[in-house]
């Protein structure tokens, strides 16, 4: 569906973060609080359709309407006696932002000239930081990074990522280009990609294993048995496909 693109890559971006959406309802329910899963999911779409339809006239409309009915149902639950609805409002609305909202960057980032390359740079830079963030900190990890909400973090870790995401984003172009990527597909590019993704994606994973630690929830469901949810899965994939979209619009292209 990556290779493919088109409908069917937003299909599954959709999939994704609808699927993401629901486990963070049911984390935030573990502590009494309920975030709207319908409400979010429609968040979830138009972010979608703005990033599908850019130029429409109808999408901030469609959003200060659905924003207007998160309010009302939180009003609704309100006068229903629910003493914690407001707290159901900001739920709904953080959940959707953060998922729904950075995640549909990802739609956008796929229909850029050589979308797939950019894209399999992103994926590929998170996959080989995580990885050998994990390896080096397994073999000389001494020093807790943020010990209070990812114990097994470690300083060393945290630093090996960088460097090995780093020269994973900065070698990837070079296989692309064999491939057939454009010039633009280049390693210094990916090397930024890289960067990026090693030193701030790490946020996306700390920002949900909190959400998880809150929630008194090892992982955010039991969906891939031995690896958790999709959100668990995502989680540093949404801050680096977020700040990686941007390098591209801004800076590199």
């Amino acid at each position: 569906m990556v290779i493919i693109g088109g409908h069917l890559f937003t299909l599954l971006a959709l999939l994704v973060i609808s699927i993401s959406s629901i486990e963070f309802v049911h984390l935030v329910a573990r502590r009494g609080h309920r975030a709207f899963g319908g409400l979010m999911l429609l968040w979830s779409a138009l972010f979608v359709a703005g990033h599908l339809w850019p130029e429409s006239l109808f999408i901030r409309p469609c959003a200060a309407l659905l924003l207007l009915l998160t309010m009302l149902w939180s009003l609704a639950r309100f006068r229903q006696g629910t003493a914690n609805a407001m707290t159901g409002f900001a739920m709904t609305l953080a959940g959707s932002f953060y998922i729904g909202w950075s995640g549909a960057h990802f739609v956008s980032l796929r229909a850029l000239d050589d979308g797939l390359f950019w894209l399999l740079t992103v994926l590929g830079s998170v996959w080989v930081s995580d990885s050998a963030a994990y390896l080096v900190g397994r073999a000389i990890g001494r020093t807790p990074l943020i010990p209070d909400i990812s114990p097994g973090k470690t300083w060393e870790g945290y630093i090996g990522g960088i460097v090995f995401g780093t020269l994973g984003g900065a070698t990837l172009p070079l296989l692309w280009s064999l491939l057939g990527a454009g010039a633009e597909v280049s390693p210094l590019h990916g090397l930024v990609i890289g960067a990026l993704s090693s030193v701030v994606a790490p946020l996306g994973d700390f920002g949900i294993s909190m959400l998880k630690r809150y929630a008194g929830a090892k992982n955010a469901s039991n969906l891939i048995p031995g690896h958790g949810g999709l959100l668990d899965r995502i989680d540093s994939l949404i801050v680096a496909g977020l700040l990686s979209y941007y390098y591209l619009i801004l800076i590199a292209l």
